[in-house]
């Protein structure tokens, strides 16, 4: 019997059954429900515009992370980790996916967090840190949460796992590149046609950096394109830039080579990157994202939040609206968890966290 909230039904990657090598010494544990559904939008008056629906991952708690967390979560178990350390916002999905997924395994999860812009959906994923037992460590700025990332408490826990934000490691980036090769047989099934561009957040790196990796690997001639949602450098250290996602690539490819050594000998192409929709800062909403969130949640029903889709489909629609009615298909990956857990943080009581993040909390029942 699998352990509770774990696929009852373990889906085997679409690239272990590619490569059956990579099956036997790469590690994962079954999270999510795989494959995601893939459909058209034509409801938003864009031709050939398609969206794959990563936010139906999992029935627990949906999104890009439960690609990455199956492979992470895997590694951590070989190395008979006890104890996950990462980082994020105060309102970090990948935070709390990962909160969820270890409490569930039974490993114990810690929140390294920094400041950002306090909307309803921070308030819902504080209250789940707490309820899916993360210890949460608030560094209020993004400097000091990496100085106690890489510095602090890797001298106070030298035997945990440390996951980079939003666990756009190699291990969890793979969690993309059998995502690229799920939608080929998609493609080869007749459920979507072979994208012209797929476009997606680009936070960490991760999901772009799989994406394009593994399109490479499977074959396919699309196009990848990542919005930029967070800052671009961090001081003088690039922090999302093209050059940050070419070397996780290029991290990733070494780490499945050595495991395979016959795997196909790539020149890796450097996905486009687009700077104009990041907007005042890490969180904070644009009105063009706004504006399309409302759009594609009136027409199709399918919700955006503010962070990281809401500007990706705002870029998303513009392409669509200045290329012309005769282009090639054009596939939004949609990373956002669609399952609602406001019941479940609604019953967490706010005086249980830490005192510094109570005033987040108070921010919000304030304005409301």
């Amino acid at each position: 019997m699998n352990p509770p909230g774990t696929s009852e039904k373990p889906n085997r990657p679409v690239l272990f059954r590619e490569y059956p090598e990579l099956g036997k010494s790469i590690p994962r544990v079954s999270l999510g429900n795989f494959p995601t559904p893939v459909h058209q939008l034509d409801k938003m008056g864009c031709a050939n515009l398609w969206i794959k629906r990563d936010d139906l991952s999992s029935p627990v708690y949906g999104g890009n992370k439960i690609r990455k967390l199956e492979f992470i979560l895997g590694e951590a178990k070989r190395r008979k980790s006890a104890h996950i350390i990462t980082f994020g916002g105060i309102g970090t999905n990948h935070g709390l996916a990962t909160a969820i997924f270890c409490n569930k395994l039974g490993i114990s999860c810690t929140l390294l967090l920094f400041s950002q812009p306090v909307t309803a959906g921070v308030k819902t994923n504080l209250l789940l840190f707490n309820k899916y037992k993360a210890a949460t460590i608030y560094r209020k700025t993004l400097w000091k949460t990496v100085v106690s990332y890489y510095l602090l408490e890797r001298i106070k826990h030298p035997a945990a796992y440390f996951v980079y934000a939003g666990g756009s490691n190699p291990e969890g980036t793979i969690g993309y590149v059998d995502a690229a090769f799920e939608l080929k047989e998609q493609i080869h099934r007749d459920e979507i046609p072979e994208p012209e561009v797929i476009i997606c957040p680009l936070g960490s790196g991760g999901t772009l950096a799989g994406l394009s990796l593994g399109i490479q690997l499977a074959g396919l001639q699309t196009r990848l394109t990542g919005v930029r949602v967070s800052e671009s450098h961090l001081g003088p250290f690039q922090a999302c830039t093209p050059n940050t996602v070419e070397k996780l690539m290029e991290q990733t490819y070494i780490y499945l080579k050595r495991r395979y050594r016959r795997l196909p000998e790539i020149n890796l192409r450097r996905p486009e990157i687009l700077h104009d929709y990041f907007g005042g800062g890490y969180g904070v909403p644009t009105k063009a994202a706004s504006k399309v969130s409302r759009l594609l949640k009136d027409r199709e029903g399918i919700a955006l939040e503010p962070t990281y889709t809401s500007k990706a489909f705002a870029a998303v629609y513009d392409h669509c609206q200045h290329r012309g009615q005769t282009a090639g298909p054009v596939l939004y990956w949609h990373t956002h968890n669609s399952v609602d857990l406001t019941d479940q943080a609604n019953s967490v009581d706010y005086r249980n966290l830490p005192k510094a993040l109570q005033e987040f909390i108070k921010e919000v029942l304030e304005e409301t």
